[in-house]
């Protein structure tokens, strides 16, 4: 089926009519009224004969004139220039929370101001109380407890994502791009804010050039937009525009309001040069008890450009990102990779535009590989948007030891929109890695499309997608995969649901570029959620909901059955401002297969398994909340798992903020893979391999005998020897206990909104053992193995640290000084050793000790970059 065509034929059919409607329907359920304002209260009503103009809510459209300035606006925070007097401004804002839709306690107003080079927006945000302003310092893009003043841009109207620029009542800035339900805070532009608290209230100044956004070239336009204001010790969310929790799903910018009059904008071309030099000395131990110390200095730059209003070119050579805060320790015992969140800038910034989801957290783009075995050379961005509505990203990257690329990644992706809400879209990645005997060439391919019916309240979504893995000097391990989905969904209303269908054969794999924990799989999915009361309050509850998702799989290759599940969640929010979470899932409730568990080898019938979890986070009022949680997993073959948790957040002071969290797991006779082994029968003796690995892998010198009495005969009585072979390859399950401890905690000191000392810690020990072992004989059958000849046992204790002092000592340009701080001590048991001691027997007290008993591998970084602007 050709899936492009279909979707946008769909998309050309169920566009948005340019009819008219001039009725009036939202007054009474809004519970406002569409209003501008000068020197006396005038309404409007648009009119609806331009779709962009239709109303996505069903409530009447806000409209804000903006007003022309030719003088140069102080920022401030006084808005005492004619222009701030003379502009409309917007107010009549509604509670998003708690109540949403009720009257808000405290008045707002919001004017803004366009002139030749910038646009302005100036807030009054007024308060009965103005000593209970929370006026919490913290780093930039720190989304703290305070009071907060936000504008979201949509500068292309076209309803689907808006820069936001906010400041709190501090003067801490955050920017970013929202396209969903949050905002991405990855993006970042230069711009100005000013704030003074008065005896009425606050006031919010900013200043944001042209040269920031991107936007037509059109003589006159219209941009959506929407405010936002936060007043924690109400717990309030207060917006202009009221977004409901009913229509969140199909898109919060689909929902704002707008901007007119906006004629004759001059943009300037973003230009940001940003060259950067670091020092760095690491320590580490040589010998036993010799400290080696290596100092080194590098440098590179960044390169922003605009090359018109609404293309950017970013490009980056040697980049360092010894800032950034160093992945958790965890413990990873399942079949899967562990993927961890992208936290470099450049491959943050503006990350929307290059991704292509293919469901349950893959995609075909995983930035985390750039730079995973080589420092990345140099990396290049181009994105952007034309005025026909077609979005695009194209990214390069060079990967490779002393400046000698020999890796290399590519990706381009676009979306062309379809009416007012729909789009299709289209991605392909590229990998070529170029070793001494190891040649790869990587490419993978897809559509994606989103087609919305009904005015935004339906929508059928999906992909098709393509990879091809081509190895030249060892063609037997090519591979050439597909995998696909499709979903129906309504999105709008109190009840939502979506029925989805999905697969992909054995041989899909992105993982070169992007990243996919399954395949060989078909899918059939359900889901439903709830808002209760219609999300107003009801009896003791401010509002609750509920969400419940079911799934059917089986394996693509065979059909063979993986098993059918279900999870079932409910949230709720107490007239007391606490919230409270309950869950329950459950896998495999009529059997079926695990065809990962085994690595390679058999599939395994797994066991039935029942989880239920409960949280609760007491008043988000107050500055100390704390969260305790609490999950609880059981099997049918006798195996549980208990999991305690603990998180706090304490603004100590409004410059000083405290988080911190604590773990304990527990793992009581989970039936679970140990390893794969190979046995061989020699002599009227049994042997075992010294090492985990197939009979081609071993030879004849690397097996050792079984010394004690064993059952193995009888295991392997009507068991097949491996292929071509006279030994026996299987897999080997245990009754696994484990532990795990976790805490972390991180400390913000604020001296300013621009210098900030951050501090992140986290102490980490896992420990695990497997006993009563057995045999997967077949699919359906483990046979228990008398004197198992192995053991397996390990621990594990980290303990890393990680300050850092930022000080943005002008607009863009910033001084990092680092400390990274890092002890590791692991402890695995051969798996021959019959000794009793083990690190498992080790107390978490001893084994914490043992850690701090490692010498330290200690980094100092001073990085200093300079932006130059133009």
């Amino acid at each position: 089926m050709n899936f492009s065509a279909l979707a946008i034929s769909i998309g050309l059919l169920l566009s948005p009519s340019e009819s008219g409607d001039n009725t009036n329907k939202g007054d009474k359920d809004r519970g406002g009224v569409n209003r501008l304002e000068q020197s006396d209260v005038t309404r409007t009503n648009p009119t609806r004969t331009d779709p962009t103009n239709a109303d996505p809510t069903g409530d009447e459209l806000r409209v804000l004139r903006a007003h022309k300035t030719d003088r140069d606006i102080a920022i401030d925070g006084i808005l005492d220039e004619e222009d701030w007097q003379t502009a409309p401004f917007a107010s009549d804002f509604l509670q998003s929370e708690p109540v949403e839709g009720a009257e808000p306690s405290q008045r707002t107003e919001v004017r803004i101001l366009y002139g030749n080079n910038s646009i302005y927006i100036g807030a009054r945000l007024y308060d009965a109380e103005p000593d209970q302003i929370w006026q919490t310092l913290g780093r930039r893009d720190s989304f703290n407890k305070a009071d907060w003043f936000t504008v979201s841009i949509d500068a292309y109207l076209n309803r689907k994502e808006a820069y936001t620029f906010g400041v709190n009542a501090a003067g801490v800035q955050l920017d970013g791009i929202i396209s969903s339900r949050e905002v991405n805070t990855s993006w970042n532009a230069v711009w100005e804010s000013s704030v003074r608290v008065t005896n009425e209230g606050w006031i919010a100044e900013i200043r944001i050039p042209y040269s920031m956004l991107r936007f037509s070239a059109a003589e006159e336009q219209s941009w959506g937009i929407n405010f936002k204001r936060i007043i924690p010790r109400t717990s309030e969310t207060l917006q202009w525009a009221l977004v409901r929790r009913t229509e969140r799903q199909s898109g919060i910018v689909a929902h704002y309001g707008e901007l007119q009059g906006l004629q004759q904008l001059q943009t300037r071309r973003n230009v940001q040069f940003t060259p950067y030099t670091v020092s760095r000395m690491l320590t580490q131990e040589g010998n036993p008890g010799q400290v080696v110390t290596n100092t080194e200095a590098d440098f590179g730059a960044d390169l922003k450009l605009g090359l018109s209003s609404n293309m950017t070119l970013d490009l980056t050579v040697n980049p360092d990102f010894g800032q950034v805060e160093a992945d958790p320790a965890q413990l990873n015992l399942s079949a899967f990779e562990t993927f961890n969140r992208e936290r470099r800038p450049f491959f943050v910034e503006g990350a929307r535009s290059f991704t292509f989801d293919t469901g349950m957290g893959s995609g075909l783009l995983y930035t985390r590989r750039i730079g995973s075995a080589d420092p990345i050379v140099g990396a290049t961005k181009l994105s952007g948007r034309t005025d026909g509505g077609l979005s695009f990203g194209i990214l390069g990257a060079a990967t490779g030891a002393n400046f000698n690329p020999d890796r290399f990644y590519g990706s381009s992706r676009f979306r062309q929109e379809l009416g007012l809400y729909s789009f299709i879209g289209g991605i392909f990645t590229f990998y070529n890695r170029d070793s001494p005997g190891s040649v790869l060439t990587s490419m993978s391919g897809g559509t994606d499309w989103d087609i919305r019916m009904s005015d935004n309240t339906y929508k059928f979504s999906g992909y098709a997608s393509v990879t091809d893995r081509n190895f030249s000097d060892t063609p037997e391990f090519s591979s050439r995969g597909f995998a696909a989905s499709g979903e129906i969904e309504r999105i709008r209303g109190d009840l939502t649901y979506g029925l989805t269908v999905s697969g992909s054969d054995d041989e899909f794999n992105p993982n070169d570029v992007g990243r996919e924990s399954e395949n060989n799989k078909q899918r059939l999915s359900t889901r439903f959620s709830y808002q209760l009361n219609g999300g107003q309050p009801f009896g003791p509850f401010q509002r609750a909901s509920g969400w419940f998702w079911t799934f059917h799989s089986r394996a693509w290759t065979d059909g063979l059955y993986r098993g059918s599940g279900f999870y079932l969640r409910s949230d709720l929010n107490t007239r007391g401002f606490q919230k409270i979470e309950i869950s329950a899932n459950a896998d495999y409730l009529f059997g079926g297969y695990n065809i990962y568990e085994t690595r390679g080898l058999l599939p395994w019938q797994a066991p039935r398994k029942m989880e239920a979890s409960i949280s609760v986070e007491t008043d988000s009022r107050r500055l100390w909340t704390v969260e305790p949680k609490i999950e609880y997993e059981i099997t049918d073959l006798g195996g549980n798992t208990l999991e305690l948790k603990l998180k706090t957040d304490w603004d100590v002071t409004n410059r000083l903020g405290l988080s911190a969290s604590v773990k304990f797991k527990r793992e009581n006779n989970v039936t679970a893979w140990a390893s794969n082994e190979t046995f061989s029968h020699d002599s009227g003796s049994w042997k075992i391999g010294e090492f985990s690995g197939n009979p081609s892998e071993l030879s004849y010198g690397e097996y050792v005998p079984v010394q004690t009495a064993t059952n193995l005969s009888s295991v392997f009585a009507g068991m097949n020897p491996y292929e071509g072979t006279d030994e026996y390859y299987v897999s080997v399950f245990g009754e696994r206990d484990t532990e795990v401890v976790d805490f972390t905690l991180r400390g913000n000191i604020t001296f300013s909104p621009n210098l900030s000392l951050q501090v992140y810690g986290q102490l980490f020990t896992a420990k695990g053992y497997y006993e009563d072992f057995s045999i997967l004989a077949n699919p359906d059958t483990l046979v228990p193995v008398d004197n198992y000849a192995k053991r397996r046992e390990f621990s594990t204790t980290s303990f890393q640290t990680n300050t850092v002092l930022r000080w943005e000592y002008r607009p863009g340009s910033t001084l990092y000084i680092v400390w990274t701080h890092a002890r590791v001590d692991s402890f695995k048991l051969d798996p021959l050793d019959n000794v009793t001691a083990s690190g498992f027997q080790d107390g978490t007290l001893s084994q914490i000790g043992n850690a701090f008993s490692v010498f330290p591998d200690n980094v100092f970084l001073v990085k200093l970059n300079y932006t130059f602007l133009r």
